[in-house]
C-alpha cells in the first residue's frame, strides 16, 4: 500500500487579479475534490497517522490519504472543516508560529489573509485535527546556519506547544526545500515526521522525515486530481 498526501494552502475564491493563483482552491471546488475522493474509495488520515504506520504502530485503512493545508489561514475553519466534516474527515494544518494570529507577512506579494489564532487553534486541536510547524519565519530550512535552524524547527515546535497545549510531532518544510543536513536538523529537533512536496505516494518502509506531499491549487476540476493521483502513485518513491 502507498499512501498520497494533498497540499493544500487558501480555500477561498481567487482574486480575479490571479484567478489561476496556485495557493488558492475555490471553497466549492474543494467540496467537489473530497467528493470524488470519497467516491474513489479514499478514507482522510493525518501525517500523524501516516508516521505511526510506517514505525510499525498502527494500521490504516484500505485506501488512505491525507489532507494537509500549509500556513494555517482562517479559510481552514470557515470553508475547509465544514466540508471534511461531511466525510468525517480529519486534517493536518502546518502552523508558521510567530505569525498566529496575524498574516502572511513572509509573503509579499500574496493578497493579506488573517490566520489562525492560538483559541481556534486549540479549538482545532481539540476536535482530531493534527497541527504541525511550518516553521517560526516561513524561512527556507536548507542552508540555514545550525542556530537559526534549530530557532526554526524545535523554537517552532516548543512555540505551538505552547499555544495549543499539545504534542507536535509532524513538520512540513517551507517551499518545500531540504536537503541530508535539513533532515537532519528536523531528526535532532525531535519530529516524527516532516512533508516535503517531492512528488511520491508514500510506502510502509520510506522515511517518515521524507515524506512525499502532491500540491494542489489553482483551478484544478476534480477529474483531474483524479488522474493527477493516478499518476502520483505511479511515481518512484525515493523517501
Amino acid at each position: 500500500m502507498r499512501v498520497p498526501v494533498l497540499c493544500y494552502h487558501r480555500i477561498e475564491t481567487p482574486p480575479a487579479s490571479a484567478p489561476s493563483d496556485s495557493n488558492f482552491v475555490s471553497p466549492s471546488l474543494f467540496g467537489e475534490h473530497l467528493g470524488v475522493l470519497s467516491a474513489l474509495g479514499f478514507t482522510g488520515v493525518t501525517v500523524r497517522d501516516i508516521a505511526a504506520w510506517q514505525h510499525g504502530q498502527r494500521e490504516l485503512p484500505q485506501r488512505p490519504i491525507a489532507i494537509t493545508f500549509d500556513d494555517a489561514y482562517q479559510s481552514v475553519v470557515d470553508e475547509a472543516v465544514p466540508r471534511l466534516q461531511m466525510y468525517g474527515w480529519p486534517a493536518t494544518v502546518y502552523v508558521v508560529t510567530s505569525c498566529i494570529g496575524g498574516t502572511n507577512t513572509w509573503d509579499l506579494a500574496a493578497p493579506r489573509a488573517t490566520l489562525l489564532d492560538a483559541r481556534a487553534l486549540r479549538v482545532l486541536s481539540s476536535r482530531g485535527y493534527e497541527l504541525g510547524s511550518h516553521s517560526r519565519l516561513h524561512r527556507r530550512i536548507r542552508g540555514l546556519s545550525e542556530e537559526d535552524a534549530a530557532s526554526e524547527l524545535a523554537g517552532s515546535r516548543l512555540e505551538l506547544e505552547a499555544f495549543v497545549e499539545a504534542e507536535v510531532t509532524s513538520f512540513a518544510f517551507p517551499y518545500g526545500s531540504h536537503d541530508r543536513r535539513a533532515l537532519d536538523a528536523v531528526a535532532a529537533a525531535g519530529y516524527a515526521s516532516a512533508c516535503t512536496l517531492k512528488r511520491w505516494a508514500n510506502r510502509r518502509h520510506g522515511n517518515a522525515l521524507r515524506l512525499g506531499r502532491m500540491s494542489v491549487g489553482g483551478p484544478l476540476p476534480a477529474w483531474q486530481l483524479a488522474a493527477k493521483l493516478i499518476k502520483l502513485f505511479a511515481m518512484p518513491s525515493f523517501s
